[in-house]
């Protein structure tokens, strides 16, 4: 196994919340988000994340073949981050800094390997679908909740709500973006289940069929892959 030497801080796996970030054994971290995407549940995941992808040795991008076999079949040259997701999602901002980190580990040869274990649901689902392509995981009960999710914004003059009306319209076609681009979702369907709450409930046998993931863990530990991936 490949020794990566990656030094994890001192205040690594305190955190009281449902989102950790282990520190590293051989190639492989794992990441566990299982509580609320907030700054507050998550700042100290971001925070090891951070420092662990800073002391990756930079190597070409990660390009996957088409004739995977089984996405635990990593060579131990390469570096996994495996991220187990069962969250209810949370605040797009915050959604934002884990898929940012989870590109730069991608830039320097990493793989992230998600694994959607119950729901993900909105920023949660966006997270599950940006892992490295050939490498997204959903077992067999799971579900996909793909919503834009309930605005807690308010406004208190007249003139703010041109601003506000703006901005959810950019941040709309931001999560359409996401969806567009790492799926095979069309565009109606990406707009209707977005909108429509309840629309984009995808199991896992419906996620497989439209690429939300590339791989199905059945109950008894059987891999089914989606046709033509």
């Amino acid at each position: 196994m490949a020794n990566f030497d990656i030094k994890p801080s001192k205040w690594l796996n305190e955190s009281k919340q449902g989102n950790f970030v282990f520190a590293p054994v051989g190639n492989v971290c794992n990441v566990q988000i299982f509580d609320k995407i907030s700054m507050e549940k998550c700042a100290e995941m971001l925070g090891n994340l951070a420092q662990i992808i800073a002391q990756l040795p930079a190597k070409p991008i990660y390009t996957a073949s088409a004739k995977i076999v089984s996405p635990y079949d990593i060579s131990p040259d390469i570096f996994v981050f495996d991220v187990m997701i069962n969250s209810s999602g949370g605040d797009v901002n915050v959604y934002k800094s884990i898929s940012s980190l989870f590109a730069l580990a991608k830039s320097r040869g990493a793989i992230v390997r998600t694994q959607n274990i119950g729901s993900a649901a909105s920023c949660a689902s966006m997270l599950a679908i940006q892992g490295t392509p050939g490498y997204r995981v959903m077992y067999d009960t799971a579900c996909n909740y793909i919503h834009f999710g309930k605005t807690t914004l308010t406004v208190e003059r007249a003139d703010e709500f041109d601003i506000a009306t703006q901005n959810s319209k950019i941040n709309r076609e931001q999560v359409r973006k996401v969806y567009q681009a790492y799926t095979k979702l069309t565009p109606d369907e990406i707009k209707k289940f977005i909108t429509v709450e309840g629309a984009g409930n995808l199991f896992a046998r419906k996620s497989l069929e439209k690429g939300v993931c590339d791989w199905i863990l059945t109950i008894d530990g059987k891999l089914i892959g989606r046709k033509g991936r």
